[in-house]
């Protein structure tokens, strides 16, 4: 049986009208791409964006489209509308500088706030209701692999996290930061290369 939200937390108005609960909605969105897609799209009306207005919830959209797509079968008979995806991700990349790799696996309610100069590369993990913000590399490093990062985590803007490292739920990557070691569940990454902060949190911090 798929898990509901709570009462405040239910799709009320229409097709996009949910309301977002950071706590509950990866049981809600399970493993469906359109609801991943909705709690997107209510995170960042939660956050003050219009969603479709902005640049980092379309390429959230095709990011989720192109997962759909991709896992159809047979693929040969999806394969024009594989290579369509692919050929307007490209050039979307190329007007808005937002790379999120088909490959990777994005948790719903993941929040992209000015969509400018990110990469996420294949093999990524991104848990649910994380924010990602501009000028962001999750990418590799000297070690194959990518990152796994877990739910409610905040990445600042100027950031790399390279190859494949673990970041806890709850952790807060620090602007201009470089993570090339695992970050615990909780703590703060700061730095170049970051050091592990396990004390100190951002007062009034909401993303």
């Amino acid at each position: 049986m798929a898990a509901t939200l709570p009462k405040r937390a239910r799709r009320t108005n229409g097709l996009f009208g949910m309301k977002y609960d950071r706590d509950a909605v990866k049981a809600w969105a399970g493993d469906s791409q359109w609801r991943a897609l909705q709690a997107d799209l209510a995170r960042f009306r939660l956050s003050g964006y219009t969603g479709w207005g902005s640049e980092g919830f379309w390429a959230l959209a095709l990011f989720r489209l192109q997962k759909v797509v991709n896992s159809c079968r047979p693929k040969w008979l999806w394969m024009p509308a594989i290579v369509l995806l692919a050929v307007i991700r490209k050039l979307l990349v190329l007007a808005i500088s937002v790379d999120l790799h088909p490959s990777a696996e994005i948790g719903p309610g993941l929040l992209i706030a000015h969509g400018a100069q990110i990469r996420v590369i294949e093999g990524t993990r991104i848990g649910a209701d994380c924010a990602l913000n501009h000028v962001c590399t999750i990418g590799a490093g000297t070690k194959v692999g990518g990152a796994n990062i877990g739910d409610h985590v905040f990445i600042g803007c100027q950031s790399c996290i390279l190859g494949p490292v673990a970041i806890g739920d709850g952790a807060i990557i620090s602007p201009c930061s470089l993570v090339i070691e695992d970050v615990p569940a909780g703590a703060t990454a700061i730095g170049v290369p970051a050091r592990i902060l396990h004390s100190v949190r951002a007062k009034g911090l909401s993303f």
